[in-house]
This record gives structure tokens, C-alpha cells and sequence, in this order.
């Protein structure tokens, strides 16, 4: 029987979230979870509007950069982590950029041009802050099949949505893995999220993969931290953890 695996992962991790991304880690460690995987968004726009490029923020860097050391898996997640603009006509498009992705859907429907730069540009402020990172995240886990195809030309070797991942190496493989997420702004929205997602652990028990999402709002909010925190270590009692590069390796 193949081995049953587990991601914990960090979401949304910039300088404007950094005391919230340095608190969920101390979280983890408190369980002996020491290598999450870190979503890291290179230049964050607020809702204010106000940009957060990593390149500016040198504390940020190092924290990274020690994480890095201790094997904790770095993955782009984006570039700005926001939509330019407006979805597409579409009572779809409409309730995925408002409800779901709540305005941060920044690949959802990006050309090929467009997919292009903002990876190149995410990948050079990586690069420029000695971080490496192999696979691409979207935002939201939503992305355009243009930008799919970039990822590929560019030598991406993964990505990932919100019910399956995806190796880039010339597989045509999808592995269905659903991505487990709590980020509730209230109590009215936290318990019925809390029960569709035991429903996912439960449909899902047979995956070969399941993945924890934790993203800065979960301290926020209905604050749902301490009932992920217990959801993991009941996972890892029957699952082992592993990074996106450990599972596709």
C-alpha cells in the first residue's frame, strides 16, 4: 500500500505578515513539525495598496533564508498576491473572485505575456534574496491554463490547486490531493468550514496526499490556529510528512 503523506504549510508569507508567519511557525515547532513549506509572496500588495518587496525588508530575508538552512521548502506564491482588476464577465468568475479568492486570485485569468512577467519578476526577487524555489503556488490556488504552459517553459517542476497537484516535468499525471484550509472571519463562517473540511479528511482518507493550509487570518478573525494545530497531530498519527519535492521525488 503506498505510503500515506501529509504537507503543513505556511501561506502568504511576506514582510507585512511576518510576526503572524513567525507565530503559526512557533506553533509548529511547539508539535515538532520544524520544516513547514513557506508560500512566499515576493512583492505583497495590501489592501491599502501599499507594496511589500522582500528585497526591502532585510530581517525578512534572514528569517527566510535560516528557515531555507533548516529545510524548510520555499515556494512562490504569486508575485503581488492580488487581482489587477475585475474578473471576467461570468456569475462564475464573479463568485470565485469575490467569495472564494476574495480579490487575491492574481493568476485566475492571466495571458501568457502577462503570466510571464509576473513569474519572472517573483522568481528574480527570490533570487536576488539567495532563496530558491522550484515550484509555483497561485494565490487562491487559482491560475489560468496560460499560465499552466509559462510555468512549464520556465522550468517549474510543480504547482498546485486546491483539490490536486501537478507535476511540470512532462508528466501528465494530475495526483488529486485536497488542500485543507480554515481562514474563517467569523463564528457564523468557522465551525461549518471546521465540518466541511473533517468531510474532506474523511472522503479523502484513501489519498495519497493531503495538505494543510495555514494561512497569517487564521490568527485573525474566528482565530481557528488551535483546531489546526490539533487536526495536524491527528493526521500525523497516520500520515508522514514530506515537502511537494519529497512527494513528487
Amino acid at each position: 500500500m503506498p505510503a500515506q503523506l501529509l504537507t503543513v504549510e505556511i501561506h502568504d508569507v511576506s514582510p507585512a505578515t511576518q510576526a503572524d508567519v513567525e507565530t503559526i511557525y512557533e506553533a509548529l515547532e511547539e508539535i515538532d513539525i520544524h520544516q513547514p513549506s513557506l508560500l512566499v509572496v515576493p512583492d505583497y500588495l495590501d489592501g491599502d495598496g501599499r507594496s511589500w518587496d522582500l528585497r526591502n525588508y532585510p530581517d525578512s530575508v534572514e528569517w527566510l533564508q535560516k528557515a531555507q538552512e533548516q529545510g524548510c521548502e520555499i515556494i512562490q506564491h504569486g508575485l503581488t498576491h492580488r487581482a489587477s482588476g475585475p474578473p471576467p464577465p461570468g456569475l462564475v468568475n464573479a463568485v470565485m473572485h469575490h467569495w472564494f479568492s476574495r480579490g487575491c486570485g492574481e493568476f485566475a485569468h492571466l495571458s501568457k505575456t502577462e503570466a510571464k512577467r509576473r513569474l519572472e519578476i517573483g522568481r528574480g526577487i527570490l533570487d536576488d534574496c539567495g532563496l530558491a524555489s522550484y515550484g509555483f503556488i497561485a494565490p487562491a490556488w487559482q491560475q489560468s491554463s496560460a499560465a499552466i504552459s509559462v510555468l512549464r517553459k520556465l522550468g517549474y517542476r510543480f504547482t498546485a490547486f486546491f483539490n490536486h497537484v501537478l507535476p511540470l516535468n512532462g508528466s501528465q499525471r494530475i495526483f488529486r490531493s485536497p488542500a485543507l484550509t480554515f481562514d474563517a472571519p467569523c463564528m457564523l463562517i468557522d465551525y461549518p468550514k471546521r465540518l466541511l473540511m473533517r468531510c474532506f479528511e474523511i472522503i479523502w482518507s484513501k489519498a495519497s496526499l493531503l495538505r494543510i493550509a495555514i494561512h497569517p487570518a487564521d490568527l485573525h478573525g474566528s482565530r481557528p490556529l488551535g483546531h489546526i494545530i490539533s487536526r495536524i497531530q491527528k493526521l500525523r498519527a497516520k500520515r508522514r510528512l514530506v515537502s511537494y519535492q519529497g512527494f513528487f521525488a
